[in-house]
């Protein structure tokens, strides 16, 4: 009787597994969480990692960190041509944030695992936080022992190792007796590598200049094209014109010669007009120097950077300027030196002149007489009208004093016209000065005196 009740409940308890096994979908006896797995409990921090090749990795299959086991694989599953790997970690271990998945083997005939390392040459750096998935470029799969084995038996059986007896054979037959000959080229070879080693900034920069180039040329490729499709014709016009062309070149070296025959002829005459040249020449590279500055001169003139810098605070200016270009002026300012200077030219009176206020061209004002030689009398010469007192004795009385009687002054102006201006090869013309018998006297309205009336005048 209790052998048939435990018999009954071991049916029931395992079809209570079954059903329940069948419902999760039952892969096999190592899809199950197995006793004592490292990092299993319900503390353990879980990660994923994403890996192209898994190779025979099984889910209970240890996790690794530095050769030591800190977990277990729980789950693998296939997503867009990889695989998801769900690892479980044991919670006081701290994964480095650096760290790459790699699957390999434990031992040559051993079981797969997962390691999870920082990269060969760097330090662990950081925690990765529980949760967080380890992408594809930071994970990699080992190479298996039937892998490596199957790549060595392609190589023995069907990659010519076999021959490689024959090549050293070869080899040395041909070295045999060229001892020297091979050294004088390795020698050769390792000055050549030695060249190109310390040239190799110039190489790089060369290659990179023809990169430069290439890719100006493929942006410019549309232009290359339709320049290459007009070359043809271009030449056929050329073609069409050599005549005219050799006819050009010929008469080119006609003047050529001509223009040397000239040059030999007058090479004393060109010597000299050099030579005459050199001085001028000098003193312009002697005013050299100074070039600039009289060149920034002549920009503001008449002022100076000085002064412009002090007196002007802004980007405008107001001048007020006269400029006196009348034949005369000129005769006595900027002709002095030349065929046309005339240091005592009669000028006309310019504004600033001490006698411009009195300068006239009205002849009422202009007077008929020239003024007396003295135009104030002397002192002792002062009269005052009959019946008006001195002023010391106006003063003396308490009275307002009188100026004195002035003679009448006209203006001041030159009395002498200028000398006639005469040129090489031309007759002097000379102007009289009184008019004829019986003419009438003229008015002169003139800088110039009126010459004198018959009889003088009044």
């Amino acid at each position: 009787m209790t052998r048939v009740k435990v018999i009954r409940r071991a049916v029931i308890a395992g079809a209570c597994v079954a059903v329940s096994v069948s419902g999760c979908g039952f892969q096999g006896v190592n899809s199950l969480p197995l006793p004592g797995a490292v990092g299993r409990g319900p503390d353990a921090d879980a990660y994923t990692v994403k890996i192209a090749n898994v190779a025979t990795l099984e889910p209970n299959s240890p996790v690794m960190i530095d050769d030591v086991v800190v977990g277990s694989i729980r789950s693998l599953r296939a997503e867009d041509w990889h695989a998801v790997v769900e690892i479980s970690v044991k919670p006081d271990v701290a994964v480095p944030a650096n760290a790459v998945a790699s699957v390999g083997q434990t031992s040559l005939l051993g079981s797969m695992h997962m390691s999870l390392d920082p990269p060969a040459g760097e330090a662990p750096e950081g925690r990765l936080a529980p949760g967080a998935t380890i992408e594809l470029d930071r994970s990699s799969t080992y190479p298996t022992t039937e892998q490596t084995l199957a790549a060595l038996a392609a190589v023995v059986n069907g990659g010519g190792l076999g021959q490689i007896g024959d090549v050293i054979h070869n080899a040395s037959t041909a070295l045999d007796g060229r001892a020297g000959e091979v050294r004088e080229l390795l020698t050769r070879l390792d000055d050549f590598v030695g060249t190109l080693d310390a040239q190799r900034d110039a190489i790089v920069s060369s290659i990179k200049s023809l990169n430069r180039l290439a890719s100006t040329f493929a942006e410019q490729r549309d232009d290359i094209t339709r320049a290459l499709d007009r070359i043809p014709p271009a030449i056929d016009v050329l073609v069409n014109e050599r005549p005219r062309l050799t006819t050009a070149l010929q008469k080119l070296g006609t003047f050529s010669d001509t223009a040397t025959r000239f040059v030999s002829d007058s090479k004393d005459d060109l010597v000299r007009n050099l030579q005459n040249l050199e001085p001028a020449i000098k003193a312009f590279a002697d005013v050299g120097p100074d070039l600039d500055a009289i060149l920034e001169y002549a920009v503001h003139f008449p002022f100076t950077q000085s002064f412009i810098d002090r007196a002007i605070r802004g980007d405008y200016y107001n001048l007020y300027a006269i400029m006196d270009l009348t034949v005369p002026r000129l005769k006595r300012s900027v002709f002095l030196g030349t065929r046309w200077e005339q240091e005592g030219a009669e000028i006309i009176p310019a504004p600033g002149d001490p006698n411009y206020l009195q300068y006239t061209y009205d002849p009422l004002k202009l007077g008929i007489d020239p003024p007396p030689p003295n135009v104030a009398p002397p002192l002792g010469d002062v009269t005052y009208p009959p019946g008006v007192p001195a002023p010391s004795e106006a003063l003396a009385a308490g009275h307002e004093p009188v100026p004195p009687v002035s003679p009448d002054v006209g203006p001041i102006l030159p009395v002498r016209p200028p000398a006639p201006m005469s040129f090489p090869g031309q007759p002097v013309q000379v102007q009289s000065a009184a008019p004829e018998p019986g003419a009438p006297a003229p008015i002169f309205a003139g800088p110039y005196d009126a010459p004198p009336a018959p009889g003088g005048g009044g």
